[in-house]
Protein backbone atom coordinates (compact mmCIF):
# COMPACT_ATOMS: atom_id res chain seq x y z
CA UNK A 1 0.00 0.00 0.00
CA UNK A 2 2.65 2.46 -0.60
CA UNK A 3 -0.12 4.78 -2.18
CA UNK A 4 -1.91 5.51 1.26
CA UNK A 5 -2.11 8.95 1.85
CA UNK A 6 -1.46 9.68 5.28
CA UNK A 7 0.35 10.79 8.53
CA UNK A 8 2.01 7.38 9.04
CA UNK A 9 5.45 6.48 8.63
CA UNK A 10 7.25 4.39 6.15
CA UNK A 11 8.23 1.77 8.82
CA UNK A 12 4.93 1.78 10.61
CA UNK A 13 3.36 1.38 6.93
CA UNK A 14 5.39 -1.65 6.24
CA UNK A 15 4.49 -3.31 9.11
CA UNK A 16 1.03 -2.48 8.89
CA UNK A 17 0.89 -4.35 5.55
CA UNK A 18 3.20 -7.73 6.85
CA UNK A 19 0.45 -7.37 9.68
CA UNK A 20 -2.52 -7.25 6.89
CA UNK A 21 -1.22 -10.49 5.47
CA UNK A 22 -0.36 -12.34 8.53
CA UNK A 23 -4.39 -12.07 9.32
CA UNK A 24 -5.07 -13.84 5.93
CA UNK A 25 -6.60 -17.09 5.21
CA UNK A 26 -6.32 -19.29 2.31
CA UNK A 27 -9.94 -20.46 1.24
CA UNK A 28 -10.03 -23.74 3.08
CA UNK A 29 -10.00 -21.44 6.50
CA UNK A 30 -11.96 -19.00 5.52
CA UNK A 31 -14.93 -20.60 7.01
CA UNK A 32 -12.89 -20.81 10.17
CA UNK A 33 -13.18 -18.60 13.40
CA UNK A 34 -11.00 -15.38 12.83
CA UNK A 35 -8.81 -16.21 15.71
CA UNK A 36 -8.20 -19.89 14.06
CA UNK A 37 -7.66 -18.12 10.61
CA UNK A 38 -5.38 -15.46 11.94
CA UNK A 39 -3.19 -17.87 14.05
CA UNK A 40 -2.82 -20.75 11.05
CA UNK A 41 -2.05 -18.29 8.02
CA UNK A 42 0.65 -16.37 9.95
CA UNK A 43 3.46 -19.01 9.53
CA UNK A 44 2.21 -20.53 6.20
CA UNK A 45 2.90 -16.55 5.55
CA UNK A 46 6.69 -16.37 6.73
CA UNK A 47 7.48 -19.78 4.86
CA UNK A 48 6.62 -18.42 2.06
CA UNK A 49 8.91 -15.36 2.83
CA UNK A 50 11.46 -17.32 3.31
CA UNK A 51 10.95 -19.69 0.58
CA UNK A 52 11.67 -15.94 -1.67
CA UNK A 53 14.31 -15.11 0.17
CA UNK A 54 15.92 -18.45 0.04
CA UNK A 55 14.88 -19.10 -3.83
CA UNK A 56 15.01 -15.73 -4.54
CA UNK A 57 11.83 -15.75 -6.29
CA UNK A 58 11.01 -13.45 -8.98
CA UNK A 59 8.90 -10.42 -7.50
CA UNK A 60 5.92 -11.05 -10.70
CA UNK A 61 5.56 -14.58 -9.26
CA UNK A 62 5.99 -13.91 -5.89
CA UNK A 63 3.23 -11.05 -5.93
CA UNK A 64 0.86 -13.67 -7.80
CA UNK A 65 1.51 -15.93 -4.47
CA UNK A 66 0.26 -13.45 -2.52
CA UNK A 67 -2.19 -12.02 -4.24
CA UNK A 68 -3.73 -15.61 -4.11
CA UNK A 69 -3.64 -15.66 -0.45
CA UNK A 70 -5.68 -12.53 0.05
CA UNK A 71 -8.43 -13.22 -2.81
CA UNK A 72 -10.67 -15.60 -0.70
CA UNK A 73 -9.95 -13.62 2.83
CA UNK A 74 -10.02 -10.06 1.48
CA UNK A 75 -13.37 -8.39 0.32
CA UNK A 76 -11.79 -6.01 -1.69
CA UNK A 77 -15.00 -4.36 -3.54
CA UNK A 78 -16.82 -3.74 0.58
CA UNK A 79 -12.97 -1.62 1.05
CA UNK A 80 -12.93 0.04 -2.29
CA UNK A 81 -16.80 1.20 -1.87
CA UNK A 82 -15.67 2.14 1.48
CA UNK A 83 -12.89 4.28 0.23
CA UNK A 84 -14.84 5.84 -2.63
CA UNK A 85 -17.23 6.93 -0.03
CA UNK A 86 -20.33 9.20 -1.52
CA UNK A 87 -18.28 9.22 -4.91
CA UNK A 88 -19.26 5.48 -5.20
CA UNK A 89 -22.71 6.54 -5.94
CA UNK A 90 -21.62 9.32 -8.82
CA UNK A 91 -19.59 6.86 -10.34
CA UNK A 92 -20.39 4.06 -13.33
CA UNK A 93 -19.97 0.71 -12.86
CA UNK A 94 -16.55 0.70 -14.88
CA UNK A 95 -15.22 3.47 -13.00
CA UNK A 96 -15.97 1.44 -9.74
CA UNK A 97 -14.32 -1.77 -11.24
CA UNK A 98 -11.34 0.12 -12.59
CA UNK A 99 -10.96 1.39 -8.92
CA UNK A 100 -11.08 -1.84 -7.12
CA UNK A 101 -8.81 -3.03 -9.77
CA UNK A 102 -5.98 -0.37 -8.96
CA UNK A 103 -6.72 -0.11 -5.10
CA UNK A 104 -6.22 -4.27 -5.14
CA UNK A 105 -2.90 -4.14 -7.12
CA UNK A 106 -1.49 -1.80 -4.93
CA UNK A 107 -2.71 -3.12 -2.01
CA UNK A 108 -1.19 -6.62 -3.05
CA UNK A 109 2.00 -5.56 -3.88
CA UNK A 110 2.92 -3.22 -1.08
CA UNK A 111 1.68 -5.94 1.27
CA UNK A 112 3.85 -8.01 -0.84
CA UNK A 113 6.94 -5.76 0.00
CA UNK A 114 6.51 -4.93 3.55
CA UNK A 115 6.38 -8.58 4.85
CA UNK A 116 9.34 -9.52 3.19
CA UNK A 117 11.86 -8.53 6.10
CA UNK A 118 9.50 -9.62 9.44
CA UNK A 119 9.46 -13.95 8.53
CA UNK A 120 11.17 -13.83 12.05
CA UNK A 121 8.70 -11.74 13.91
CA UNK A 122 6.83 -12.65 16.94
CA UNK A 123 3.45 -12.70 16.49
CA UNK A 124 0.41 -13.48 19.28
CA UNK A 125 -3.15 -13.22 19.63
CA UNK A 126 -4.40 -10.44 22.72
CA UNK A 127 -7.88 -11.42 22.08
CA UNK A 128 -10.97 -11.32 19.96
CA UNK A 129 -13.94 -8.88 20.57
CA UNK A 130 -17.52 -10.15 19.03
CA UNK A 131 -19.15 -6.86 18.24
CA UNK A 132 -21.80 -9.08 17.05
CA UNK A 133 -22.19 -12.42 15.17
CA UNK A 134 -21.37 -11.37 12.02
CA UNK A 135 -18.18 -9.44 12.58
CA UNK A 136 -15.39 -10.08 15.31
CA UNK A 137 -12.18 -7.67 16.11
CA UNK A 138 -8.91 -10.17 16.14
CA UNK A 139 -6.51 -8.44 18.85
CA UNK A 140 -2.74 -9.10 17.77
CA UNK A 141 0.34 -8.00 19.54
CA UNK A 142 3.35 -8.34 16.88
CA UNK A 143 6.86 -8.19 18.38
CA UNK A 144 9.79 -6.48 16.31
CA UNK A 145 13.21 -5.27 16.76
CA UNK A 146 12.15 -4.41 20.35
CA UNK A 147 9.13 -2.68 19.70
CA UNK A 148 5.60 -4.16 20.18
CA UNK A 149 2.63 -3.11 17.88
CA UNK A 150 -0.88 -3.43 18.42
CA UNK A 151 -3.27 -4.25 15.63
CA UNK A 152 -7.02 -5.20 15.92
CA UNK A 153 -8.39 -6.89 12.38
CA UNK A 154 -11.90 -6.24 11.88
CA UNK A 155 -13.75 -9.20 10.10
CA UNK A 156 -17.23 -9.48 8.55
CA UNK A 157 -18.90 -12.61 8.29
CA UNK A 158 -20.19 -13.03 4.37
CA UNK A 159 -23.36 -14.62 3.56
CA UNK A 160 -21.50 -17.72 2.21
CA UNK A 161 -20.28 -18.29 6.09
CA UNK A 162 -16.77 -16.96 5.47
CA UNK A 163 -15.09 -14.64 6.92
CA UNK A 164 -13.41 -11.89 5.32
CA UNK A 165 -10.82 -8.82 6.42
CA UNK A 166 -12.94 -5.13 5.76
CA UNK A 167 -10.17 -3.32 8.05
CA UNK A 168 -6.83 -2.98 10.25
CA UNK A 169 -6.22 -0.60 13.05
CA UNK A 170 -2.41 -0.25 13.60
CA UNK A 171 -1.32 1.08 16.57
CA UNK A 172 -4.29 3.34 17.11
CA UNK A 173 -4.32 4.03 13.40
CA UNK A 174 -7.45 3.10 11.25
CA UNK A 175 -5.99 1.65 7.29
CA UNK A 176 -9.86 2.24 6.46
CA UNK A 177 -10.01 5.93 7.52
CA UNK A 178 -6.70 6.64 6.00
CA UNK A 179 -7.36 5.55 2.55
CA UNK A 180 -11.04 7.53 2.38
CA UNK A 181 -8.45 10.72 2.98
CA UNK A 182 -6.52 9.46 0.61
CA UNK A 183 -9.32 9.69 -1.82
CA UNK A 184 -11.15 12.68 -0.96
CA UNK A 185 -7.78 14.42 -1.08
CA UNK A 186 -6.88 13.05 -4.77
CA UNK A 187 -10.78 13.65 -5.26
CA UNK A 188 -10.17 17.61 -4.62
CA UNK A 189 -7.10 17.72 -6.41
CA UNK A 190 -8.60 16.54 -9.77
CA UNK A 191 -12.10 19.11 -9.45
CA UNK A 192 -13.85 16.21 -8.61
CA UNK A 193 -12.73 13.83 -11.97
CA UNK A 194 -12.70 10.18 -10.74
CA UNK A 195 -11.49 8.76 -14.21
CA UNK A 196 -8.14 11.04 -13.05
CA UNK A 197 -8.01 9.46 -8.97
CA UNK A 198 -7.90 6.50 -10.14
CA UNK A 199 -5.37 7.28 -13.63
CA UNK A 200 -2.76 8.57 -10.67
CA UNK A 201 -3.99 6.82 -7.75
CA UNK A 202 -0.81 4.81 -7.45
CA UNK A 203 1.64 8.04 -8.25
CA UNK A 204 -0.07 10.07 -6.14
CA UNK A 205 0.98 8.08 -2.97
Amino acid sequence: MKYLLTKVSGVVFGLTMLFSLSAMAQAPAATQSPKVIVESVAQQLFDLVKAKNAAKTADDVYFKQVEGALNDVVNFPFIAASVMGKAYKQASPAQRQEFQKVFKDGMVKSLAKGVLGYADSKVTIAGVNEVNPARHVVKQEVAIEGATHKLDYTMRKEKSGEWKLINVVLNGVNLGQSFSGQFKASLKKYNGDIDKVIANWLADA
